[in-house]
């Protein structure tokens, strides 16, 4: 009993561990002619909120390509590309949430709350896709590039890690403990690991 009690408690915590992960959904609205596509799960750890109040925004840069399928080949007909930013605003103390698409940069909310800000960031957007001639079956491929620290930014990160560079909310403690390894390994994950680039493709859609 107890042992059947234990399986199920990890069962119940590696459901939860799975839907906590960065993921891309992409959505299919009756009537509409591009699916809705959000990501969703990347802002879920704590130490995220940490770097954007140090001063290290974030980055997410969307690329959505229509696929037609075809008897032999399929055939790439549209793509449109985004990005969604988050900063915090250290004066104001407030977290910023940015859409910029190819021709206009929209705002998303200004909020006092990281929990908002994050939810903000999850917004789904349409973006327009056109298959060029209505009733051909296709999918969408989606790809996400996320970037907190640029490689111009790993020098100051990593002084600022050992204490030489004073923090960018003044105030706030120097990180030297266990915060500091939580950094390495989140920086470590974001610039070569698995959040880094994602990539979800749907299933085949007629247009």
């Amino acid at each position: 009993m107890l042992f059947a009690l234990s399986l199920g408690m990890l069962g119940e915590a590696t459901a939860l561990r799975a839907q906590s992960l960065p993921r891309i959904e992409i959505e299919s609205a009756a009537g509409a002619t591009s699916p809705a596509i959000s990501l969703r799960g990347l802002l879920e750890e704590k130490t995220f909120d940490e770097l954007l109040r140090s001063g290290f925004p974030l980055s997410e840069h969307f690329r959505a390509e229509l696929w037609m399928t075809g008897r032999w080949f399929d055939e790439i007909v549209d793509r449109e590309e985004w990005d969604v930013s988050v900063r915090y605003d250290v004066i104001d103390r407030t977290y910023e949430v940015l859409r910029r698409t190819r021709d206009r940069v929209v705002s998303l909310g200004s909020y006092s709350r990281f929990t908002d800000a994050r939810a903000a960031s999850e917004l789904a957007y349409m973006p327009s896709l056109s298959a060029r001639a209505k009733g051909r079956k296709g999918y969408v491929n989606v790809q996400v590039d996320v970037q907190m620290v640029a490689i111009s930014d790993l020098d100051e990160l990593q002084r600022w890690l050992r204490g030489e560079a004073a923090p960018a909310v003044q105030g706030r403690r120097s990180p030297g403990t266990a915060l500091t390894r939580g950094f390495r390994t989140l920086v470590t994950r974001l610039l070569g690991g698995e959040v880094r680039h994602l990539e979800k493709r749907s299933g085949v859609m007629v247009f």
